[in-house]
């Protein structure tokens, strides 16, 4: 079986997808082939369901290699927290696990549930919906971001703000753009520069930065004049700028680059690991 396949993918939820002759189905991780290679294209498994692709049109098979939602659907998103947004006729709704519609095909966009909230669109205004399909945000934004850590980014006017669970606009929209909150801290952009706010909307980081990531393990990048360095939660700079780049922090260690090498800092800023093979 090793060489039997024209093309295979990564193994996600213990199932990997694989092509022969032009056509798309699964094995498990003892190499059985789960689900024949029938389907014209198929997404990775997740929370159980993968979407499959026949004749044009979009249904989910389960780990079983059940046929839980006939290919009836233009476009199908996987699964996500029990959801997946659907679409039919150039509108779109949700479907539960068991392939009950439980949202008609009504809206002009729908996203994925992260947090218990999926942003939704009608008439190019966008707001949000919860789990229960409670039209909890009324269509009234120019563009939204997912939920994360309790808040969701949302445009106004050409500015960014903020909302929380309940729908409130908890910070006004001030910012030419956005990020989402990671761990406690989202990065905000104003006049070109980019900056902190916390939870409760302050300015913990003024806008001074020409790129930042999002903190991680207590720190983000920040990039400055071309080159990178670190902050830490309290917005001091552990690591003044001076790498060529700069990955997030991960298990007390960051990848940076200097005069086209890579080495590892640790969380004081030192060097700590030597990697040349790192591209």
């Amino acid at each position: 079986m090793f060489w039997e396949f024209d093309g295979v993918g990564s193994f996600n939820e213990g199932f990997a997808r694989v092509q022969k002759d032009g056509k798309f189905g699964y094995i498990n991780t003892k190499g059985e082939q789960i689900v024949e290679c029938k389907f014209d294209n198929g997404g990775d498994f997740n929370e159980g369901f993968a979407v499959v692709l026949k004749d044009g049109k979009c249904g989910y098979i389960n780990t079983k290699g059940e046929q839980i939602v006939e290919c009836k659907f233009n476009y199908a998103c996987n699964l996500s927290e029990g959801f997946a947004a659907v679409a039919k006729d150039g509108k779109l709704g949700y479907i539960n696990t068991k392939g009950e519609q439980i949202v008609e095909c009504k809206f002009d966009y729908a996203d994925s549930f992260n947090e218990g909230f999926a942003a939704v669109a009608k008439d190019d205004k966008y707001g949000y919906i919860n789990t229960k399909f409670e039209q909890i945000v009324e269509c009234k934004f120019d563009d939204t971001n997912y939920f994360n850590e309790g808040f969701a980014a949302v445009l106004k006017d050409d500015r960014w703000g903020y909302i929380n669970t309940k729908g409130e606009q908890i910070i006004e929209c001030k910012f030419d753009d956005a990020g989402n909150f990671s761990e406690g801290f989202a990065a905000v952009e104003k006049d070109g520069k980019w900056g902190y706010i916390n939870t409760k909307g302050e300015q913990i980081v003024e806008c001074k930065f020409d790129g930042v990531g999002d903190f991680n393990e207590g720190f983000a990048a920040v990039q400055k004049d071309s080159k990178f360095g670190y902050i830490n939660t309290k917005c001091e700079q552990i690591v003044e700028c001076k790498f060529d780049d700069a990955c997030d922090f991960s298990e007390g260690f960051a990848a940076v680059q200097k005069d086209g090498r890579w080495g590892y800092i640790n969380t004081k800023g030192y060097p700590v690991i030597f990697d040349e093979s790192k591209k």
